[in-house]
């Protein structure tokens, strides 16, 4: 608050006043004015720039422009050579350009062009093993613009990737040619570009425009990949999620006026500029196009839905499984509740996994039933004792193939995916509880089957049976793993056992739910050998009643590390090694 001095009669007194706002009002307008009249002039400038290229050179531009995406996208290493700006610049250096034409197609420049353009696009196919996150077509084939040193650029101002990268052959290989469609958006003229002619002594300057690009992929299952939205180009300790994008702008520099200084063609597209010895570029332009941060476009779920309709079932049709997956993976990142591939994919991981445990074990057994229920007991008794394979991933392990636990742990999140969209399918819920009990989620592994026993009908035993024997191998497995033998959970899971045995007329799940009461014996405080050589016994008569059984397979049952101490110390336990009893 400040005051001012009023005098009255013979007196002065202070009294408070507020200062007028109308300078500081004035002061408000002038600056927006400023603000409004640099926005009005640089629309003008843009609109001259846009204006600003005659017909002729703005149609010679674009012709530049399109053969020049074309000749990439079809690996026509002569027609790159002859509409790129460095490499008729390079024909020039060594002389190869007589009486104003072109080399023989037998000269080396155009293989020098052709490897320079191929070594750079190398960059941006990805090399690394994603394992079963990856996109289709893999690795070594992707092209991925993800993480391409845009965190570089913005330090150093470098420029972005060349034009060339968003129309490179291998986009065509994987789409079937070209791959991609190509529209003008808009052009303009930017200042002369400049550089040295062979032979001359002096530095020649030409003129030069910028053609703006949008460059689109017409299908999710097979256009690039990029970081997805929302991401940061920057390396991070983090996994991040990549997606196929639909458009991107780019920016192509086209110079024109090239015959008058010798070179064999009017105009060429200036693609990656040529670095000289002192770090500078030639030629000098003000920008060298590339593309546009900020404009990429991705693929939706409603726009896509029928392509990825086709994708999934060409998935199906694919011959390896880590083919087939990395196609689903495609579609899921798309539509991320795309129920058909929600449901080949959990199929393909949970099948895999199976496999691995039959390559493992190394045992006969046939029959669909057999198979799907000892692999399953496989990694339930492998989770509670060596459970390398199905914790140590391929990257952490240094591994050339996914292993047991990229299946598991890419296998969780669809399976939750589509059991969220359709809590009705208890199969697959069924087998989601096994793998949380696969992971030692225990909490997790106990809470899925007893939310499904409360959904699923009494009348349906057989269901419910195999659902109790879910729920008692979850339990048993927590005190299995933690070794805390008073867990009253180890005489929970006897019980589930026991009432899934009476449930039950299917041999599979009567000899389960005998060996799984066997089994948790071991974890009492006192073991009853002779109640578990009765249970094992029981045991074997159901399991030799299943299709495919052998005495080789039920043998290993009791190879296991819980399991096989009991064999090897009390002899009571040989004669469940009988093959005939």
């Amino acid at each position: 608050m400040k005051f001012s001095v009023r005098n009255s009669g013979n007196r002065s007194r202070a009294v408070p006043y507020k200062e007028s706002l109308s300078w500081w009002w004035m002061v408000g307008v002038g600056i927006g004015f400023f603000i409004t009249a640099l926005v009005v002039l640089g629309m003008q400038r843009q609109a001259r720039a846009a204006e600003g290229v005659s017909p002729e050179i703005a149609q010679a531009s674009v012709q530049a422009v399109q053969r020049y995406s074309q000749a990439v996208a079809a690996s026509d290493q002569i027609a790159v050579a002859q509409n790129d700006f460095v490499c008729l610049l390079k024909m020039m250096e060594s002389g190869s350009v007589v009486a104003g034409g072109f080399p023989e197609s037998s000269d080396p420049v155009y293989a020098w062009c052709w490897d320079r353009l191929a070594q750079a696009h190398a960059e941006v196919i990805d090399q690394r093993d994603r394992a079963l996150d990856e996109l289709w077509p893999g690795v070594g084939k992707i092209v991925n613009y993800a993480d391409f040193k845009r965190f570089l650029i913005a330090e150093t101002h470098t420029r972005q990737r060349a034009p060339s990268f968003f129309v490179m052959p291998q986009i065509g290989d994987i789409a079937g040619s070209p791959g991609f469609s190509l529209e003008v958006v808009s052009m303009g003229p930017l200042p002369h570009a400049s550089f040295q002619v062979q032979g001359q002594d002096h530095v020649v300057a030409v003129p030069t425009v910028f053609v703006r690009t949008r460059i689109a992929y017409p299908n999710p299952i097979t256009s690039p990949a990029a970081n997805g939205e929302g991401q940061m180009d920057w390396a991070v300790p983090y996994k991040k999620a990549i997606h196929p994008i639909k458009a991107v702008t780019v920016k192509w520099v086209v110079l024109s006026g090239l015959k008058q200084h010798g070179f064999p063609t009017d105009t060429a597209v200036l693609n990656i500029p040529l670095e000289s010895s002192m770090g500078t570029f030639i030629p000098f332009v003000m920008e060298a196009g590339g593309f546009e941060q900020k404009t990429t476009e991705y693929w939706g779920a409603k726009e896509a839905q029928q392509m990825l309709d086709v994708g999934v079932e060409r998935a199906k049709a694919l011959e390896s499984r880590r083919d087939r997956i990395a196609m689903l993976n495609r579609v899921l990142v798309v539509n991320p509740s795309h129920v058909p591939a929600l449901q080949a994919i959990t199929h393909e991981l949970y099948e895999g996994l199976l496999a691995y445990a039959a390559s493992n074990h190394g045992l006969d057994v046939s029959g669909d039933v057999l198979y799907q229920g000892f692999n399953e007991l496989y990694w339930t008794v492998q989770s509670q004792t060596d459970r390398m394979d199905i914790s140590l991933h391929m990257e952490m392990g240094g591994k050339a193939e996914p292993t047991p636990a990229d299946y598991l742990y890419r296998m969780i999140p669809a399976m939750e995916a589509l059991t969220d969209l359709q809590p009705g399918d208890f199969e697959t819920r069924l087998k989601l509880s096994a793998a949380y009990r696969w992971t030692n989620d225990e909490v997790t592994a106990i809470l899925a089957p007893q939310q499904l026993l409360a959904e699923v009908p009494n009348e349906r035993t057989e269901l419910r049976a195999r659902i109790l024997m879910a729920l008692a191998w979850s339990r048993i497995s927590k005190v299995a793993w933690s070794r805390h033998l008073n867990d009253p959970d180890i005489i929970r899971g006897y019980e589930e056992a026991d009432e899934a045995f009476n449930l039950a007329s299917e041999p599979l799940v009567k000899f389960s739910a005998s060996y799984a009461k066997a089994y948790s014996l071991v974890f009492r405080p006192k073991p009853d050998n002779e109640a578990m050589i009765k249970l094992l016994t029981e045991a074997r008569r159901w399991y030799q009643k299943i299709p495919g059984a052998s005495h080789r397979s039920w043998a290993y049952m009791l190879e296991n590390d819980t399991l096989k101490g009991y064999l090897e110390t009390d002899p009571a336990f040989q004669s469940l090694l009988a093959s005939n009893s």
